[in-house]
């Protein structure tokens, strides 16, 4: 009895680390912890670095580093890679192009299509997905309302059409506070609070708290930076 009790925890703890694999690398864009993409990319021949460590109950943390660059004039590449540490661990890599359908100033809308592969002991998975995030811009520029949808095409043909919504409100003019909800499979959503500071305009701080709706056993701690030289 306790080895199958022993064996169903390993199994699970092994699901966990694949699942936050691919929650905390899918995305790579403005924020190194927010799951909800803005409709902007990189300037033009400059490049963006993230880089994270989020620790979720139980027992799990996930370190990421994103970079981001437009080489191509109106096309964004990104690269990302995570590994999460726990009983079994896990690798992922991403890749992702994006481009601006409509520039942002009251309102914005961009295009992305990305691929995640995840390496984990319960097996390989491959995803490709398909976002539009958008943006509108009120009260000044004070307050940002950020939506994404988009399709998800998984290897296990488990696919889902994904969503996810944020807003972000500046505290003071390098200060800022973001709320955002999303979903990342068929079970509760997400919610998740980021606060975030500007320091000369290139280093970003980022610190969050986020867990699963009606289940506070899936909870996450967030540390996260961002440079753009």
């Amino acid at each position: 009895m306790w080895l199958h009790a022993s064996l169903l925890k390993l199994l699970s703890m092994q699901c966990l680390c694949a699942w936050l694999c691919i929650l905390f690398v899918q995305y790579v864009h403005a924020s190194p912890l927010l799951n909800t993409d803005d409709p902007e990319i990189t300037a033009y021949a400059h490049c963006q670095l993230e880089t994270s460590v989020v620790a979720s109950k139980p027992s799990a943390t996930v370190s990421q580093f994103n970079t981001a660059c437009q080489v191509v004039k109106g096309v964004e590449t990104s690269l990302g890679y995570a590994n999460t540490s726990a009983i079994a661990n896990s690798t992922a890599w991403s890749a992702q192009i994006k481009s601006v359908l409509v520039p942002m100033q009251r309102w914005g809308l961009a295009a992305s299509l990305s691929t995640t592969k995840n390496d984990s002991p319960v097996g390989d998975q491959r995803a490709w997905f398909l976002n539009f995030p958008s943006a509108v811009s009120l009260n000044d520029g004070h307050i940002h309302l950020y939506s994404n949808i988009g399709y998800q095409k998984v290897q296990s043909h488990d696919d889902l059409m994904r969503w996810s919504t944020a807003m972000d409100i500046g505290l003071t003019q390098n200060t800022g506070i973001s709320l955002e909800f999303f979903n990342q499979d068929r079970q509760a959503p997400f919610t998740q609070a980021v606060i975030h500071h500007v320091f000369s305009d290139v280093l970003s701080l980022e610190f969050s708290f986020g867990q699963r709706l009606q289940d506070f056993r899936q909870r996450w701690f967030g540390f996260g930076l961002s440079f753009t030289p």
